[in-house]
């Protein structure tokens, strides 16, 4: 028997007798690929970042696509003047998929950050950046160990495999930070100074960068790994992440609810499962 035949078959059978549970509402369906551990209603709510938004935050504008030019910043990148050529963010970290980036970090799946990275690059296979190099931004050394790995370096393997370009870990965290979303918009900067040091500048020096990242929150981390890049030699830095966190007042989709999750919430029961507590966003 042909080796994929058995591997389907054995991918069948596992689903069979142990089926996966939805990453965001625990359910449980037909497909058998489930990409992003999301069943397929989960999937179809997940919102993508769109047209027009800041060539180097991602953050929307408001003004008619047509009207927008191509490489525009938005004032406050105008005023902040980041390092990063071009950001590309696939989508807007709100559910369902908050549940996938705290599945990939906090519950060892290690597989969603090779999902992830492939989206991503299909994001960029749109318009790809001139890089000729892709490096991952780094935790610092006692979180990783925590964690086993960097998610970040998990989502740039897929993605430099995709783009064709090696993966360099040319950057170190020199110190521990606090998370950004703890502090004033004033003190992120400060906080993230001096924080990165360059490990590779030989392999870097000249090299257009992808710097990749999972989540963009006040996109202090990118500028400041970008700074850290730029001071070892690096040609012009281009970003990517999966997504970013969402502006205040900035529209949501509508959550569609069955009729047994309307009924659970009418007798006082658990509604949609929740395997992954809700924790704000931190590296």
């Amino acid at each position: 028997m042909p080796t994929d035949v058995l591997l389907e078959l054995r991918k069948t059978l596992t689903y069979l007798f142990f089926p996966a549970p939805c990453l965001a509402c625990g359910g449980i369906d037909r497909d058998l690929e489930r990409p992003l551990g999301l069943c397929l209603r989960c999937r179809g709510r997940l919102v993508k970042v769109r047209d027009p938004c800041c060539t180097t935050c991602a953050r929307p504008l408001a003004a008619p696509p047509a009207s927008v030019p191509s490489g525009y910043r938005c004032g406050r990148c105008r005023l902040r003047r980041p390092k990063i050529e071009r950001l590309v963010a696939h989508w807007v970290y709100q559910e369902p998929l908050d549940r996938v980036v705290l599945g990939l970090k906090f519950r060892r799946l290690r597989f969603l950050g090779e999902q992830l990275g492939a989206a991503l690059a299909e994001r960029l296979g749109r318009d790809p950046p001139p890089v000729e190099a892709v490096v991952p931004v780094p935790l610092h050394w006692r979180r990783q160990l925590e964690r086993g790995y960097n998610q970040a370096d998990e989502i740039a393997g897929a993605l430099a495999a995709a783009l064709e370009r090696p993966r360099i870990t040319a950057l170190r965290r020199r110190r521990s930070t606090r998370p950004q979303m703890d502090l004033p918009r004033e003190r992120r900067d400060a906080n993230l100074r001096g924080a990165f040091s360059c490990r590779a500048p030989k392999r870097i020096a000249g090299r257009a960068i992808l710097l990749v990242d999972d989540v963009l929150t006040t996109g202090a981390t990118l500028d400041q790994a970008a700074r850290c890049l730029r001071a070892a030699g690096s040609g012009a830095i281009f970003a990517a992440v999966v997504a970013r966190t969402p502006e205040p007042g900035e529209a949501r989709p509508r959550v569609v609810r069955d009729e047994r999750d309307r009924a659970k919430r009418q007798d006082g029961s658990q509604g949609d499962f929740d395997p992954v507590q809700r924790r704000s966003y931190t590296r």
